[in-house]
């Protein structure tokens, strides 16, 4: 195997070297595949495997050189070694019995150079709430993929289950869980019989059940491909709702999952909320008495959901991190005015920095007419999901 070991681990050298976060990990991964097309479909997982194993070790062995990273990698992310270890001749044998709290510190005790806090970088910004051990020990593993079931399906995705169609399982009242390798049927269609939504992104709305008022008219500022619009729709039936963003590309695909989700009553416009003149075009799209419901899922550093894109754990910084508040404080300062009286702004990031969930939450209750309502935070790695922020204001009337 020594033979195959080497050709592998070559390949991932090259894959890793040439990368330079210019896109998305895994579609650079796909693309690479497509225009290297002698690697058959286990050689591409094993393959990936590697390149995945050294991206989820962050930064934290900047002076150890590359095979040594490789070994550190495969370690941490694996409960047996395929041969790759021995190969390698890496010091510290695998074993099913090994949980991820003593390899990290067999591997402080081996390498001097290896540093756990710069596992997740700026570990000091996460939000004290979230154990920073355990958070950091999630991003070791490949995490699975959730659905959220639409309204009228449940039926038949018990008899899918119950079939044993699909390897998933429930997790919650219209959320499966399923193994990143599952594969789903092909009489079960995305958008019209489900969607593919992370299980700490379809509980984002828990914090306004019970609501005193009936949310008639919702405004979903920040849409992109519309998760959030559409499970909107499917909380809220009879409410109008409107949905922006700033590039109208992904309003199109927006359109395009809202009609195959028979969801006719959306209304879509385009505009950058940073911008000074923003307002104008809000105004003209919406009611002009305001909305009910206002749903803020600004644009974020993403921290929260690193797990499934581990190339980001080498290129995140702090001046980053504060220039993604300055953005999310220039959209959410102006959202109070296109609020009805008594309506209600829902505040969600999928970042785990304080700087971008409590800080923004401190700017409104300092700088707007907004009252808190109460804040959550969506620690996604109980059942392998991302970790999510969510604060609820409301305008006093």
């Amino acid at each position: 195997m020594g033979g195959f070991f080497h050709s592998y681990h070559k390949t991932a050298s090259s894959i890793l070297d040439s990368y330079h976060f210019q896109e998305p990990f895994a579609v650079f991964l796909k693309n690479y595949f497509r225009r290297h097309k002698k690697s058959g479909s286990r050689d591409r997982k094993i393959i990936s495997d590697l390149c995945y194993g050294f991206l989820r070790i962050g930064k934290s062995c900047p002076t150890l050189d590359f095979n040594t990273k490789m070994g550190i990698g495969y370690y941490l992310t694996h409960k047996a070694d395929n041969g790759y270890l021995q190969w390698l001749n890496f010091p510290l044998p695998l074993s099913a019995d090994n949980d991820i709290a003593e390899k990290i510190l067999a591997v402080k005790d081996i390498f001097g150079a290896f540093e756990q806090e710069l596992l997740f970088p700026e570990i000091n910004s996460v939000m004290p709430e979230i154990n920073h051990s355990n958070f950091i020990a999630s991003h070791l593993k490949q995490p699975p993929f959730f659905i959220r079931v639409r309204p009228g399906n449940k039926s038949k995705f018990q008899k899918l289950l119950k079939e044993n169609k699909f390897p998933g399982e429930w997790v919650d009242e219209n959320a499966i869980c399923i193994e990143s390798t599952g594969k789903l049927p092909d009489d079960i269609l995305p958008d019209k019989d489900f969607v593919i939504q992370d299980i700490s992104s379809q509980k984002t709305f828990d914090i306004i059940k019970g609501v005193p008022i009936p949310l008639e008219t919702i405004w979903d500022v920040c849409a992109g491909s519309g998760g959030k619009t559409l499970m909107a729709a499917d909380f809220f039936p009879t409410a109008k709702i409107y949905a922006s963003d700033i590039r109208e590309e992904i309003l199109d695909e927006l359109q395009r999952r809202a009609s195959v989700a028979g969801i006719k009553k959306v209304k879509l416009f385009c505009t950058d909320l940073e911008h000074p003149m923003s307002s104008a075009v809000v105004r003209s799209n919406l009611p002009a008495a305001g909305v009910d419901l206002i749903i803020a899922d600004v644009p974020c550093t993403g921290s929260g959901t690193w797990v499934r894109s581990p190339e980001w754990l080498h290129e995140m910084d702090a001046e980053t991190i504060d220039l993604y508040q300055r953005r999310q404080i220039a959209i959410v300062e102006k959202l109070p005015q296109h609020l009805k009286k008594g309506g209600y702004l829902l505040y969600i990031t999928c970042s785990v920095y304080e700087q971008e969930n409590t800080g923004v939450v401190d700017f409104l209750e300092q700088n707007s007419p907004l009252k808190l309502v109460g804040t959550n935070i969506l620690a996604g790695d109980l059942q392998g999901g991302d970790y999510l922020f969510s604060a609820l204001f409301t305008l006093p009337v």
